[in-house]
Order: C-alpha cells, then sequence, then structure tokens
C-alpha cells in the first residue's frame, strides 16, 4: 500500500470504528436468539410462529420500495434511527401483550423497521465513504461491518445463555433488548451528514447547476436529483419521483437486474435460524442449548464475512460451488436427529453471507447515488418474497411445535 493510501485510510480509520460500533449495538440483543421459545412459553404454536413471519414478510414487501425511495428524498440517518425506535416499539408489544395477536402486531412494526433499514442502511454506509473520498473501499468496509453485526448477535445470544443458566426470565432478556435500542439511536444521529443531495448541491446554486451531482448518475438519477433538490422539504413529488426512477433504474439494466436477483436469492435464505430454537427443543435439547447453537451459527455468518472482505473479487462460479456444497451440508443438519448437528447450518450461512456481501458490494458499485436505496430496496423486496415462501412451506409442514416436516 502507498503512503497515499496508507493515510486515506488512517484518516477514515474513526469513521469506520464508529460505522463497526453502531453495527454491533444495533444487532446486540440478549432476546433475539431465543424470542421463539418465549412465544411459545406463552402458548403460541410453531403454525402460529410461522403465520406471524408470513405477516411479517408480506408487510415487508409492501414496505419495502417505498421505503427505499423514501430514503432517498430525506436524510438517511433519521429515517434508520427512527427505524429503531418502530424496532423497539414493536418488541416492547410483544412483552407488554404475549397472545397471537400482540405477536402479529410487533410483527408488522419489526416489518416496517426492516423495510426502512433495507437499503437505507446500505445506501448511507456509501454515503459515507463517498463523502471521504473511499467509496471504493465499499465492499470490504460493508463485509467488516456485517461482520461487527454478528459479533453484537453473538455477544447478545452468550449474554442471554449466561443470563439464561442464572435463571433469569426471558421477559428479562426482552427488556434488555429494548433499552439497547437507545445506543444505536444515539450512534447513527451522531454520524456527519453525507447525504448525495446536500453534497452535491452547494449553497446558492440550483440543483441543474452542481458540480459533481453523483457518481456515475444517468438520465434517470439526474431528473430525481433536480425533484429532490428543488424541495427543501420532503415532498410527495420527490418520493414518487424517487419510487419511478428507482425502479426504472433496477428495470432498464440487465447487470443490476442479475445482480438484485442473486442478491434476493441470498437474502431471503436467511430465515433458518429463526427455528434453531424450536428445532433444538423438539430434538431434546433444554433452552439452554438454544443460544449456544445459535451462537454457532452465527459463527458462519462471521466466517463468510470474512471471506468476503479478503476475496471481494471471487468468481461467480466458486461461489456457486460454494453455495453447492454448503446446500448438502445444511440438509445434513435437518436429516441428522441429533441437537448439536444444527450447528452444521453454521456451514450454510457462512456461503450465503460470503454471496450476499460480494453480490450487495458489486450491486452499489453498479447504482448511481440518487437511486441507490431504492434500486437495494428492489432486491430486499425480492429476499422478502422468498422468505415468504419458505415461511409458507415450513407452516404447512411443521408437526406441532416441531418446525421439521411431520
Amino acid at each position: 500500500m502507498s503512503g497515499t493510501a496508507t493515510a486515506e485510510a488512517d484518516a477514515t480509520r474513526p469513521l469506520r470504528r464508529r460505522l463497526y460500533l453502531l453495527a454491533f449495538v444495533d444487532e446486540f440483543g440478549p432476546i433475539y436468539a431465543v424470542y421463539t421459545l418465549w412465544f411459545n412459553d406463552n402458548g403460541i404454536s410453531t403454525p402460529q410462529i410461522s403465520t406471524a413471519f408470513l405477516i411479517w414478510a408480506i408487510a415487508a414487501v409492501a414496505f419495502e420500495i417505498p421505503s427505499g425511495a423514501l430514503a432517498d428524498t430525506v436524510d438517511r440517518r433519521r429515517l434508520l434511527a427512527g427505524a429503531f425506535v418502530v424496532r423497539a416499539i414493536g418488541i416492547t408489544i410483544w412483552l407488554v401483550w404475549p397472545t397471537f395477536a400482540g405477536l402479529l402486531v410487533g410483527a408488522v412494526l419489526w416489518a416496517v423497521h426492516d423495510a426502512a433499514a433495507s437499503g437505507a442502511w446500505e445506501a448511507m454506509i456509501h454515503d459515507q465513504l463517498r463523502a471521504v473520498g473511499r467509496a471504493a473501499d465499499y465492499p470490504v468496509v460493508i463485509a467488516r461491518i456485517g461482520q461487527f453485526s454478528h459479533v453484537g448477535v453473538a455477544a447478545g445470544t452468550l449474554l442471554g445463555a449466561g443470563l439464561l443458566q442464572v435463571d433469569v426470565s426471558l421477559t428479562t432478556l426482552g427488556w434488555l433488548t429494548v433499552a439497547a435500542h437507545a445506543g444505536s439511536i444515539t450512534l447513527v444521529l451522531a454520524l456527519p451528514d453525507a447525504s448525495p443531495v446536500r453534497l452535491s448541491t452547494p449553497p446558492g446554486l440550483p440543483p441543474s447547476s452542481a458540480p459533481n451531482r453523483t457518481i456515475g448518475a444517468g438520465p434517470v438519477a439526474e431528473q430525481i436529483l433536480d425533484d429532490v433538490g428543488t424541495a427543501e422539504t420532503w415532498s410527495y413529488a420527490a418520493w414518487w419521483s424517487a419510487l419511478r426512477g428507482g425502479v426504472a433504474e433496477a428495470r432498464r439494466s440487465p447487470v443490476v437486474g442479475r445482480v438484485l436477483i442473486l442478491v434476493a436469492l441470498l437474502e431471503g435464505l436467511f430465515i433458518l435460524d429463526e427455528y434453531v430454537p424450536l428445532l433444538a427443543r423438539a430434538r431434546g435439547g433444554d433452552d439452554a442449548a438454544a443460544p449456544i447453537i445459535v451462537f454457532v451459527v452465527w459463527l458462519g455468518l462471521l466466517l463468510g464475512g470474512e471471506l468476503a472482505a479478503r476475496l471481494p473479487a471471487i468468481s461467480g462460479r466458486a461461489l456457486g460451488a460454494l453455495l453447492i456444497v454448503a446446500t448438502g451440508v445444511t440438509t445434513v443438519a435437518f436429516v441428522v436427529e441429533s441437537v448439536w448437528a444444527l450447528m452444521l447450518i453454521a456451514v450454510g450461512y457462512a456461503a450465503l453471507e460470503a454471496g450476499m456481501i460480494t453480490g450487495d458490494a458489486r450491486l452499489q458499485e453498479r447504482t448511481p447515488d440518487a437511486t441507490r436505496a431504492t434500486v437495494t430496496s428492489v432486491g430486499g423486496f425480492g429476499s422478502a418474497v422468498v422468505s415468504m415462501l419458505a415461511f409458507v412451506v415450513i407452516g404447512a409442514m411443521a408437526d406441532g411445535d416441531d418446525p421439521t416436516p411431520g
């Protein structure tokens, strides 16, 4: 690495540390690994839980692309902070209203969070790097951010496992998770304003005369910047322009379309961990074993993130071969009756994570700033559809509280 490159990397180190800390705190929640057990303990069956997950996925599908367009017209940091607040409210409703109806309401609110954060999260990170001239670092940084997110999940899982060992209730784990949201809200709002519209339109210049408006912007993106830049506050016209432009951007580029399909398929398969606690219980494991198994599964995600960070230029064929092997190993995890065989899901998750991060990085590279969140949300829409179909299959085939086919 040259001296100039080293100096630039050192200059961005504080920003990267803040992003990594935000990623860790956002995913830190002692209840996340075992909340399906909490539902089960309150008389909610596995088919009902699958129904709630299905409603969750449907709501995410409905809100996904419109919220992405919103993220292309407002301050993405504030949108993410609002999403964190909504998720905290959803978990609170679960805790104070532990019924099937309460589960559905909380699931819809969490779906709103997911939709608002999807697209906005990746676009905000790209904004922050572009603002300091390091947009090319996105593939490695997003892989590291993913790793810190998974470390946050693992840390919350280990804390939850330890507290369960000393007879702390699942409800208490839920309240600790709600409290942790204060940290993520504070951290995201503390980031500098790096939105593309604000950066590309200096004071005193009309939007159409602003230099360096956006990286790789085509006619669609330029029109969106004009529409958004002429509005001092959010407007329906700006949102509608971003929505139409982002969808058009996704449709008109064959390369972007193929990458979107890949990302949607891979991300949509990240649902197996939702059922790991129920699978462990159905196979005779106690509640304290579930967080340990989930922890190992999330270690697989760390491994996948490391692979993506070290090999950002990995070929599609290599990824495909990796995914085929991982699918076979994951199948073994479901066929073998041992509760500890569920740890093999970690292999599948490692491959999925590497593929998803690589696909997302290539998507961000090909998407202009003005439509970045909307185009990314199109991929999120596809992943929500894949997840929804998977939840339908699992719910239909579940045998009582055992998610495996009856």
